[in-house]
């Protein structure tokens, strides 16, 4: 079926079919670009706290992801022994390995126990052996970048017990599951540690998603493929009209 406007054909089924898929692609180059604004904003909050002074965790009120992501802070308090917590699945320069989370109670009694990431370690060669990792002792005055990990109410984490030390290997460092499942109340957020740099393991907090730069990449892709499906549709229509036209002057 076509439409004949002013003695030009235009095909109603390409026409559909051609203007819905240059809908789809135009909206996914949006989204790529909204994802790279995204992007953009979570390493610029990085970026602005790397000449920050850090500030007393206890004098920031209503923490918050929208205000105070990567806010550079400190805190005194101790580790508690166990649990050791093992995030899964964390690669560093090609290598598997684990993040190392442990529990650390402040001095401040307003604040809750705060779950500190404390770097990365590599994995044991083979998956059945959980490392058996011993935290920092006695008190200490950290400063550390606040994380806000995922809060899905439908995680559900698993928890891999060591049989030999008081290493847990978990999937995911989702606070809501992890006091479900140690009985306690934790921060909503995680703390990054910075220092002290003689305690913990090898550490890099710059964001590791993709850079803003791939996603406009992506975006102009999406775009340019819009285009070619309107310039394509355009030499169709205008071959059809010839081919119709030759039709007519031989009849």
């Amino acid at each position: 079926m076509t439409l004949k406007t002013t003695n030009i054909q235009i095909p109603l089924v390409a026409t559909i079919i051609t203007l819905l898929a240059i809908g789809v692609l135009v909206k996914l180059g949006f989204w790529q670009l909204d994802r790279a604004e995204e992007k953009q904003q979570l390493f610029d909050d990085y970026e602005s706290q790397q000449t920050s002074e850090a500030k007393p965790l206890s004098s920031i009120k209503d923490l918050n992801e929208d205000q105070h992501r990567f806010t550079y802070v400190s805190v005194s308090g101790q580790f508690q022994p166990t649990p050791v917590l093992l995030l899964d699945n964390k690669i560093l320069d090609s290598t598997v390995g684990y993040n190392v989370l442990g529990f650390f109670q402040p001095d401040s009694p307003e604040l809750p126990v705060q779950l500190v990431n404390l770097g990365w370690l590599p994995a044991p060669t083979f998956r059945s052996d959980i490392p058996e990792v011993e935290l920092p002792k006695g008190k200490l005055t950290l400063t550390a970048y606040v994380y806000f990990p995922s809060q899905n109410e439908l995680t559900r984490n698993a928890f891999e017990y060591a049989t030999d030390n008081d290493s847990v290997r978990i999937q995911e460092a989702a606070p809501k599951a992890l006091a479900r499942e140690f009985g306690t109340t934790i921060s909503s957020h995680l703390l990054l540690l910075e220092t002290p740099k003689d305690i913990g393991w090898q550490r890099d907090w710059e964001p590791q998603v993709m850079k803003p730069e791939k996603h406009y990449g992506y975006a102009t892709q999406w775009f340019s493929l819009a285009v070619a499906c309107l310039v394509i549709f355009v030499i169709a229509v205008i071959k059809l009209n010839k081919q119709s036209k030759k039709e007519e002057e031989t009849q």
